[in-house]
């Protein structure tokens, strides 16, 4: 590695950035950014480099190419209407509780259910995640508690259910 006098540096096992003051036959004479001096062997010191944070993807970017490339084939049954209960696709505020976001799911739950069967629609997917499973546990509930509905374990994801298909008997379906 070729060094110069005034070149940032950094130290391995070291935080902070340094200035090369001297460069000796196998070390370096260097400054951290209080002023004190220290003599490092040139095996420990490398350059620093500028990174262009522009270029960085975070992850929800990299998450959402991921998604676009990986799209599952359309099969019978994601092709029927669904909503994603999860609170940033409900547009729920990052500041809520817990226990609001909660009820706003039930809430948004509920009224697609009812929409679902003015349409007459019969099977339609929940997406509640994989988490927890506290939202799953509340919804199978409120499934549980009405006549006309049932629900299943709709999409596998590493192990744990993500997603459910719920089933309405529409003439005896009372809406929520």
């Amino acid at each position: 590695m070729s060094w110069y006098v005034g070149q940032q540096v950094s130290v391995l096992r070291e935080s902070g950035i340094f200035i090369i003051q001297e460069i000796l036959k196998t070390q370096l004479v260097l400054t951290d950014e209080f002023g004190f001096s220290y003599t490092y062997t040139q095996d420990l010191v490398v350059a620093r480099q500028a990174i262009d944070v522009q270029k960085i993807k975070n992850k929800d970017q990299i998450n959402s190419a991921r998604n676009q490339r990986q799209k599952p084939p359309t099969t019978k049954e994601n092709a029927l209407p669904s909503i994603d209960l999860h609170a940033e696709e409900l547009g729920l505020p990052a500041q809520l509780p817990a226990h609001d976001v909660l009820l706003a799911q039930l809430s948004a739950f509920r009224l697609f259910c009812n929409r679902q069967a003015r349409a007459r629609q019969a099977k339609f997917l929940i997406i509640h995640g994989a988490g927890e499973g506290r939202l799953k546990q509340e919804i199978r509930q409120l499934v549980l508690s009405r006549n006309g509905m049932s629900m299943h374990d709709a999409q596998w994801s590493n192990g744990a259910v993500g997603t459910s298909r719920i089933e309405l008997i529409l003439n005896a379906f009372v809406p929520f």
